[in-house]
């Protein structure tokens, strides 16, 4: 079981990052924003207890949101890289749903159960890169500072940390609470674009971050 929770997160890694190549990024924080209406879909599937109609709208209002946010690069049409954004999205929430559920995850500590899901994910990408290219180490061996700098941040804070935290958080709450906020990550890139990369959102970005915003907090009151 543990194996099979390991490889679901290892799949995600990948299916994210190749479906982010080979589409838009408006589509793609588009449809990744789905498991904030997949998660309560699927945890009211498998307790059979249908969620309440404000938590529903609550996900409905951040979804649109989101496709206020991210309407500034326009949306392609329909790819290869989007049929890989929605399958993350559905693992996304198996994955969320199983380490809720599954006893033996709930009983050990989040930060051995992130340990295992990064060593093996580090052991699976290993093997999948094995005559693709040159291999991991010899690009590691390449790197400056610049590049050393941002691997730390990659690894450390949006893997690491995320990793952890999110095992952490799904035992303390609801999937359903876990994939709504799971599925702002859009909103979170437009800030750091904004704060970091000098961009500017039009009315209508800033109509979905605040449609985000009041989507997430109706939805948490709404799911108690």
């Amino acid at each position: 079981m543990a194996r099979c929770r390991t490889a679901r997160g290892s799949g995600i890694f990948l299916l994210e990052t190749y479906g982010v190549v080979h589409t838009s990024a408006t589509n793609a924080g588009l449809i990744i924003s789905l498991t904030m209406i997949f998660t309560p879909l699927a945890e009211a599937a498998v307790t059979r207890a249908r969620p309440s109609r404000d938590f529903v709208g609550a996900a409905a209002v951040s979804v649109l949101g989101v496709v206020l946010l991210t309407q500034g690069g326009g949306f392609t049409r329909p790819s290869l890289g989007d049929l890989l954004m929605l399958l993350a999205a559905l693992g996304r929430t198996v994955h969320v749903l199983a380490m809720s559920r599954v006893r033996a995850v709930r009983g050990a500590g989040a930060l051995p159960l992130t340990a295992v899901q990064l060593g093996t994910a580090v052991a699976v990408f290993a093997v999948l890169s094995a005559g693709t290219g040159p291999t991991p180490w010899a690009v590691a061996a390449g790197f400056g500072l610049r590049e050393w700098s941002g691997l730390l941040f990659l690894s450390a804070l949006c893997t690491l940390f995320a990793f952890f935290v999110q095992m952490w958080a799904v035992r303390r709450t609801s999937p359903s609470r876990v994939g709504l906020l799971l599925g702002t990550e859009p909103l979170w890139a437009a800030a750091a674009g904004i704060v970091l990369g000098g961009e500017r959102l039009g009315a209508l970005g800033l109509a979905g971050g605040a449609l985000v915003l009041v989507g997430t907090a109706w939805g948490r009151r709404a799911a108690g």
